[in-house]
């Protein structure tokens, strides 16, 4: 298990990793302090196509030192986007506290 571990351990500053499949046009994988991603797709609204960004997720690190996860949606009929899960993760925890915290109460933004 302790090996396990210590293949898991991030081993330079990164707060952040993402991993993007695309199909044909490749793959990315990186780490970064921040991250922001919007996956879009073709929709057909007032006569025309379009591509709607539908689900945003924002990743950035709190005052506090903790790390942020926020998933949105967003809707062209609603007027304003809806945080739909927050999760956060504190690297400097205690032993015996939690380290990942979910919060999945819609809010809108």
């Amino acid at each position: 298990m302790e090996q396990e571990r210590d293949v898991l351990a991030v081993k330079d500053a990164r707060k952040f990793e993402v991993h993007c499949k695309a199909g044909d046009a490749g793959e990315l994988c990186v780490g970064t302090e921040s991250l922001s991603v919007k996956v879009g797709q073709r929709i057909h609204r007032d006569g025309v196509e379009e591509i709607w960004h539908s689900l945003l997720i924002h990743c950035d690190a709190a005052e506090d030192g903790s790390l942020r996860v926020k998933v949105i949606v967003c809707h062209f009929d609603w007027e304003e986007s809806r945080q739909i899960a927050l999760i956060q993760s504190k690297p400097n925890h205690q032993e015996g506290t939690r380290t990942l915290i979910f919060d999945l109460e819609h809010k809108d933004v």
